[in-house]
């Protein structure tokens, strides 16, 4: 599995504008999706579906940091897990569905949505929503800070940073609730937003060797 658990939250940082509308699964056509109706909920701030973008999800916990890249353009979707160290894993949507690792040099061709798990995730996130409270908490132009809390838990607690120019949130800081005391488990960033991703994102890098999936799956074990 590419995301351990605790990455599984990152999803939230971009809340439903990324996930929601761009599903990260999909068909391969390059072609323009039809408008998305935002589902009714009690979030309190309006989304809107990038048709094309890019940008990186930091995620920080204690001193251990993790990144992702993300990028969409009409049909064609990226997820690059930890980019630039010797785990780097793709998985790329284009004509077809393909996983990557970076660090062997090697891919594979997957069946449709198999590799990036992002059908699951968008039902945790759009649940997990439906099930909160919010409370706008403080204003600093367009940064809006909500707290969020679950409507069935009073042991956690979330910090919404919405920038109302990007249209979505850009920072969550995610904390445990032990009484009066609030302790950071981590946190989550969106950075580096473009509404044009690279072109070079959405082709295979040249020199890979092309093994079968179960080899591809083998291997990453090991």
């Amino acid at each position: 599995m590419f995301l351990s658990n605790p990455a599984k939250s990152f999803l939230m940082s971009v809340a439903i504008v990324i996930l929601t509308g761009c599903g990260f699964v999909g068909t391969g056509d390059n072609a323009a999706e039809p408008a998305v109706d935002e589902p009714k909920s009690s979030i309190p701030f309006k989304t809107r579906e990038p048709e094309n973008f890019q940008c990186e999800i930091i995620e920080k916990a204690g001193e251990t940091v993790r990144r992702k890249r993300l990028a969409k353009k009409g049909a064609w979707r990226r997820i690059d897990l930890d980019p630039g160290e010797i785990g780097h894993r793709v998985v790329l949507q284009i004509d077809r569905e393909y996983v990557i690792d970076m660090g062997r040099g090697v891919y594979a061709e997957s069946a449709s949505g198999a590799g990036g798990e992002f059908g699951e995730l968008t039902h945790e996130l759009l649940n997990t929503f439906h099930r909160a409270e919010f409370e706008e908490t403080a204003r600093d132009g367009n940064l809006v800070l909500y707290r969020v809390r679950p409507a069935d838990s009073d042991a956690s607690e979330t910090v919404v940073h919405y920038d109302e120019t990007v249209g979505m949130p850009v920072k969550q800081e995610f904390f445990s609730v032990a009484g009066s005391e609030r302790t950071l488990q981590y946190t989550i960033e969106l950075a580096n937003f473009h509404t044009e991703p690279d072109a070079g994102l959405f082709a295979l890098p040249a020199g890979l060797r092309k093994v079968t999936l179960s080899e591809f799956t083998a291997s990453s074990r090991k």
